[in-house]
């Protein structure tokens, strides 16, 4: 331990986490519950049951504890550190990036992240001045393309030049090669490196090798976790070893392969074969935030652009719906092939997997078709289905409505009026029916008028601003009638009638709710002046309705005076 600038600190952490993974693996077998081991280990989804979902996650567990030493124990006190001005600063982008590894992704940490990789990939190129200046370019170009290809995707949503991850594939692979061949390595940096390298292979190798099914997901989260140990070591590893120079090895004559034609060969026959594999890409990628979500969306409202859909559709309903709670943290690649496995089992509705779901992932089955539609066929079948039947009880009530109002008789003016309109449509407004001129002297919207009005009110009014106090729980049949003079008064057949004074400083008085329902007919059919308005409200009964519907009929004529009367007092629909 004293070989090692920090190794008492290391020895103390990671035998720390060893005996915490031990104590907790002890937990889950007394209470027969894995879940103790989800937080250490990092793990998600639902394993095979029993002990073979408990002890990969004790073994991962050990390996992890083996990482913490490898990366706190520091460089090694017996050599020197390497002068050279890259060589110091790679050491310094090394750790860097090794910090950023345990940060939170929001999309400013991913930007500093690419700009760390641009410095990491550079400083490699020159770092690794042994190996030939063709293999350090093609590394350089393929390296650089990485960040290139994330940035574009993270604002024009262009996935597909990532190449499935190649390019990373590629800068590992002759990163490996060189620093092999370097000498300034040791065999366990360099293979820490190749078996992150092998992360690219995780994905078609458990879609073979496993059944389909949750446990797919267990065994991908399992070997992402064991490769992210590797990177972590051959990245603190790497660093550690540029601080503790060691006695130099001959150019060429590292632990490497032995001529640099078998190395070139052997990248390009595993490149060749990579490229007819379709395989998911291998980085996880960034972590779309709730927030990032939301202001998307608002931004496509603003801009009237359709819906998202797709891979998109599913991270941002996980984000924003916060379920399940485990997976909020979980990068978006990821989440999507979690996304996938849930779809398989939503398409099969095996009752057994659907409670297993429930139990393991706290996922309600009848919340995953609004979760999935994003991903899923059935899915979106099933929410479609579900929509066209809303939509169908929806019209069928309208139309309901519709004939309540085409039942009730038309009113008949005792006078000719300027105009009389029968509204098409019931009319069922979310707040009161309201109007406003601006060229009043007090500002409409702040003369306190609906806070004025008493509880059974039906009609108020302030200059500029009329408010109809219209049902909000049950749709309206509306007749809107203007005048010449005076109409005559009429109560029978009405629950309640009152009218009021209003002062039209523009020569528009059209009322709505002001959410989107359509204005009524303008009332001011003689432009600017002062208005009596006259409203009409009754019940309109129908069988096996208890509440029906109401029956509204709105007058309007030229007249002074802005004192009210309740022609006929009573209550307020």
């Amino acid at each position: 331990m004293r070989s090692y600038r920090f190794g008492r600190v290391a020895a103390v952490v990671s035998g720390g986490f060893v005996a915490a993974v031990i104590v907790l693996a002890v937990v889950t077998v007394v209470t027969d519950d894995v879940g103790y081991l989800w937080l250490p280990s990092g793990v998600f989804g639902h394993g095979p049951g029993g002990w073979a979902t408990m002890l990969p996650m004790v073994a991962l567990g050990m390996l992890q504890g083996w990482g913490l030493w490898q990366i706190l124990r520091g460089r090694s006190m017996s050599g020197k550190a390497e002068p050279a001005r890259d060589a110091r600063l790679l050491r310094v982008v090394l750790y860097t990036s090794l910090i950023f590894e345990f940060v939170p992704s929001p999309w400013w940490v991913d930007i500093l992240e690419d700009a760390l990789w641009v410095a990491l990939v550079v400083l490699f190129y020159r770092v690794l001045n042994r190996a030939s200046r063709v293999v350090r370019t093609v590394a350089l170009v393929a390296g650089v393309y990485v960040p290139v290809a994330g940035l574009t995707y993270m604002v024009l949503d262009v996935g597909y030049l990532r190449l499935l991850g190649l390019p990373w594939f590629v800068w590992m692979v002759l990163t490996l090669a060189a620093q092999a061949r370097d000498g300034r390595w040791s065999r366990v940096t360099v293979w820490s490196g190749a078996l992150l390298a092998a992360d690219f292979f995780l994905p078609v190798t458990v879609s073979t090798l496993v059944p389909e099914g949750l446990a797919t997901f267990y065994w991908f989260s399992i070997g992402n976790q064991v490769f992210d140990v590797f990177g972590l070591v051959w990245l603190a590893r790497t660093a550690h070893e540029l601080g503790s120079r060691r006695e130099e090895s001959a150019p060429g004559r590292g632990h490497g392969p032995r001529g640099p034609l078998r190395a070139a060969l052997a990248c390009t026959v595993t490149i060749a074969v990579l490229v007819l594999v379709p395989v998911s890409d291998h980085a996880p990628g960034p972590v779309t935030t709730a927030r990032a979500c939301e202001r998307a969306e608002e931004d496509r409202r603003w801009n009237a652009r359709p819906p998202i859909t797709g891979g998109r559709a599913f991270v941002c309903e996980v984000r924003t719906s916060g379920k399940p709670s485990f997976a909020q943290g979980m990068p978006d690649g990821l989440l999507i092939v979690y996304g996938h496995r849930l779809c398989g089992v939503y398409t099969r509705a095996d009752p057994r997997e659907l409670a297993g779901l429930r139990e393991s992932d706290g996922l309600d089955p009848a919340d995953l078709a609004t979760l999935l539609a994003g991903i899923c066929p059935r899915a979106a079948a099933t929410l479609k289905a579900a929509a066209d039947a809303e939509q169908r009880e929806l019209l069928a009530w309208e139309a309901a409505q519709q004939r309540k109002c085409a039942k009730v008789p038309r009113h008949r003016p005792l006078i000719k009026p300027v105009k009389a309109t029968v509204v098409k449509s019931p009319i069922w407004p979310e707040l009161p029916l309201e109007a406003y001129e601006e060229g009043a002297e007090d500002d409409p919207f702040e003369d306190d008028l609906m806070e004025r009005a008493q509880e059974n009110d039906l009609v108020v009014s302030a200059p500029g601003h009329l408010i109809v106090f219209a049902s909000t729980s049950l749709r309206s049949c509306v007749t809107v009638e203007t005048y010449a003079r005076r109409p005559p008064m009429e109560t029978k057949g009405w629950a309640h009638v009152v009218e009021v004074g209003y002062q039209s400083p523009d020569g528009s008085i059209v009322l709505s709710d002001g959410l989107g329902s359509a204005p009524l007919p303008d009332l001011a059919a003689h432009g600017k002046g002062h208005y009596r308005i006259r409203v009409h409200v009754s019940q309109i009964p129908w069988k096996g309705d208890e509440q029906g519907a109401w029956r509204l009929l709105i007058m309007s004529y030229p007249g002074p005076g802005d004192h009210v009367v309740d022609h006929r007092p009573g209550r307020t629909p």
